[in-house]
């Protein structure tokens, strides 16, 4: 059974495209989804304090009630603290140093390894990045203010030792596993019986663009690859 740390720009993003759905379809294929509390609180309880983001908080309400999403209650506060105490004092500006990950983030990557789990499930570039290409991160934020930026090798080591060998994914990928274990194949049918749609593809490309475009850090390559890929498999 493999389990998944879920961030919060995935669970958004899903939000926003009707798709939470999926969650509910891949647990029941023996996937955990688990977030740490400081996600329950962005999603949930910062938006219901929002009149633009309340209602998508009220949707995403029940996929923790029904056990989809789980919540870990354990304290993270040590490893977080640490992991953020790296990764901010990985870049710098000016001489000063730069916020690069949020505490939420941090929650994320420390309950990851804590539970061992098989993957972290993200939408945001930065995460994933500080993991797999420090330089990718420091070219992104020279982009970002126009000025050089300079990497504490030292401070980014640290982070990667003490975040482990975690695989990272997106929304995409968990949108292609779904596709891949027939999560679609009902809604397949159905459109193929309206005659709305011509082909499998409408739907794969609908569905990855739209994820897309709601923030999820994909190029259209990547999308083009997926499309042709799943299409053979199915």
């Amino acid at each position: 059974m493999a389990v998944i740390v879920v961030d919060s720009s995935t669970i958004i993003s899903c939000a926003m495209n009707c798709l939470l759905w999926i969650f509910d379809e891949l647990t029941k294929k023996g996937i955990t989804f688990i977030v740490p509390k400081g996600v329950k609180k962005e999603v949930v309880d910062s938006g219901l304090r929002s009149k633009k983001f309340k209602y998508e908080s009220i949707r995403v309400i029940r996929h923790f009630s029904n056990g989809t999403f789980q919540v870990y209650e354990g304290d993270l506060r040590k490893e977080a603290s640490k992991l953020l105490s790296y990764s901010n004092s990985s870049f710098y500006i000016r001489h000063n140093p730069m916020r690069i990950l949020q505490e939420a983030d941090a929650e994320v990557a420390a309950l990851a390894k804590k539970i061992k789990a098989d993957a972290i499930l993200t939408d945001e570039k930065t995460l994933r990045m500080l993991i797999e290409s420090h330089d990718f991160v420091k070219k992104m934020l020279e982009k970002k203010f126009g000025e050089k930026i300079r990497m504490n090798e030292s401070a980014l080591h640290s982070f990667v030792k003490n975040v482990g060998n975690i695989e990272i994914i997106r929304s995409v990928d968990l949108i292609a596993l779904a596709y891949s274990l027939g999560v679609f194949d009902e809604m397949l049918k159905k459109c193929f019986e309206s005659g709305e749609i011509a082909s499998k593809k409408d739907l794969i490309e609908g569905l990855l663009f739209a994820l897309k475009f709601s923030g999820c850090a994909v190029s259209f390559k990547e999308i083009n690859d997926y499309v042709n890929i799943l299409l053979k498999e199915r």
